[in-house]
């Protein structure tokens, strides 16, 4: 999916309502999204939804927080609902005012804010939608305005704050961060991702991102414009299961790794590919951590010898070690002839001769962050972050294997010169663990039948995915890889609806 700007988004919309669908039809769409990802956020924190307050401009963007207010107001899992208008009734026109005319006709009261003591709601609220001003605006807000005061109170960190479209004070079509803005725990954008999204740092300060699909006609997006891959890229990759499947069905993953002292890296991986639909994992690891293993994954059988009869897949690397015999297990997988994916040790293992995996006629995926990356490419880390897209591509040209360099918007490349950013992930997840959970996401979908291309960016996508929904759980700082694992169930889900939006 292609990032749009601001002006291809108007031209969207405006195609959209030239070829039949009217502009209130596209807004109801947009307001049922930003109520379904409240009611979602609520849900995992029943707490959020006692004070809920809607912000909103005399935009569109205040329209479609009008119609998402009505929709809460109904909804079982809010208690108080309050709606605030930053600006004069009268300015409000077209589809946005029919949409206040909707919300008032219903019996809800829309507070006009003349002065900051309007905005006290904004103190006790539990859950804040920012609907003041979405892909419109393109300047830095007035520091002494009503706009920037309610900024700055829905800056507290008390509440939980979806943004509708764009976090209020960002330019939608820069990465620039350094105004006074929102930062939103979620943003719901609607059809297509935009540049604050996936580039940092303004991105940082969108939360999980929902590509909402509201039916706008495709556009022609920016020469050079990034694709990302987004829920609804993914999707496709979880069919119904047929009713006679079994455990053979949906193939065997081989977890090499486990090294004594490591076994938790090992037993990450297995348990993350289990719950990515891997029918059999099994972990080959040390005799001396394979009981370990099985009190940490009990669904999964160990082995100290690596038997690639019955294997669909490997994943090789989480707490693997760098001794001789792990350098052993690396050839035994290497002559295999498996769809494998590389990580960790495994990556250190090649001494920064990527070229030995040249060749391999199966896919093969690599998934390394900058420090590893660097290594393998014999250049400085920091070159390798200030232009990860030209490391990865680089990486997949060198080694012949699809390469997932890990990140913030994580960097998938092929070795045909295919380079698409992942819409999810974030800083909590930088910590112990992470990375093995990846690598038995990515190798559940091999061994599930998939290229290395479309494992990849399902794998990091929805790795990336587990990790936002287990940030709204428990919180960014104490985020940990067990957390990710817990959450790709919800993930899956999550990725399964984003058809039915």
């Amino acid at each position: 999916m292609r990032v749009l700007g601001a002006a291809e988004t108007r031209e969207a919309d405006a195609r959209t309502i030239a070829a039949g669908t009217p502009g209130i039809v596209l807004m109801e769409r947009a307001a049922e999204a930003v109520a379904r990802e409240c009611v979602r956020a609520i849900a995992t924190v029943p707490l959020r939804g006692e004070r809920v307050v809607v912000l909103c401009g005399t935009g569109n963007n205040g329209g479609d927080g009008f119609g998402a207010a009505r929709l809460l107001r109904k909804s079982p899992v809010t208690g108080e609902v309050t709606v605030l208008l930053a600006g004069v009734r009268g300015k409000v026109s077209g589809d946005a005012a029919e949409m206040l005319r909707r919300l008032e006709n219903e019996g809800t009261s829309v507070a006009e804010v003349e002065a900051v003591a309007d905005l006290e709601p904004l103190r006790q609220a539990t859950l804040v939608v920012d609907a003041l001003f979405g892909t419109g605006l393109s300047r830095p807000l007035e520091e002494t305005s009503l706009h920037a005061a309610a900024v700055r109170l829905a800056l507290c960190r008390r509440a939980f704050v979806v943004a509708v479209d764009v976090p209020s004070g960002l330019d939608s079509g820069s990465s620039r961060s350094d105004v006074l803005h929102v930062r939103a725990d979620l943003t719901v954008t609607f059809g297509f991702p935009k540049r604050a999204h996936l580039e940092a740092p303004a991105a940082g300060s969108c939360g999980r991102v929902v590509v909402a699909d509201i039916g706008l006609l495709p556009v022609a997006g920016s020469v050079g414009a990034p694709e990302v891959v987004t829920s609804r890229d993914v999707a496709g990759f979880f069919p119904w299961r047929p009713a006679a499947a079994h455990k053979g069905s949906f193939g065997t993953l081989g977890v090499v790794g486990g090294a004594w002292g490591m076994a938790g890296a090992a037993a990450l991986a297995a348990r993350a590919a289990f719950r990515c639909g891997a029918g059999k994992v099994v972990v080959v690891a040390e005799e001396a951590s394979r009981a370990a293993i099985h009190a940490l994954v009990a669904e999964a059988t160990t082995s100290a010898l690596l038997a690639p009869a019955g294997l669909t897949a490997l994943a090789i690397g989480p707490g693997l070690g760098t001794s001789t015999s792990a350098r052993a297990l690396l050839d035994e997988a290497l002559a295999s002839g498996l769809p494998a994916v590389f990580d960790a040790d495994a990556l250190n293992l090649f001494e920064g001769r990527p070229e030995l995996l040249q060749g391999r006629s199966v896919p093969t995926i690599l998934t390394p962050h900058a420090g590893e990356a660097s290594r393998l490419l014999g250049i400085p880390t920091t070159a390798v972050v200030a232009d990860a897209e030209g490391a990865a591509t680089q990486l997949a040209r060198r080694s012949g294997a699809t390469v997932v360099l890990k990140g913030f918007r994580s960097v998938v490349a092929d070795p045909e010169g295919q380079v698409v950013r992942v819409l999810s992930g974030n800083p909590g997840m930088a910590s112990g663990g992470s990375g093995d959970v990846l690598t038995g996401v990515v190798g559940a979908f091999l061994a599930r039948g998939l290229t290395a291309r479309d494992a990849a960016r399902a794998g990091a996508f929805l790795h990336g995915l587990g990790g936002d929904l287990a940030r709204e759980r428990v919180g960014e700082e104490p985020l940990v890889a067990s957390d990710v694992v817990d959450a790709l169930a919800e993930a899956i889900r999550v990725v399964c609806e984003s058809t039915l939006s």
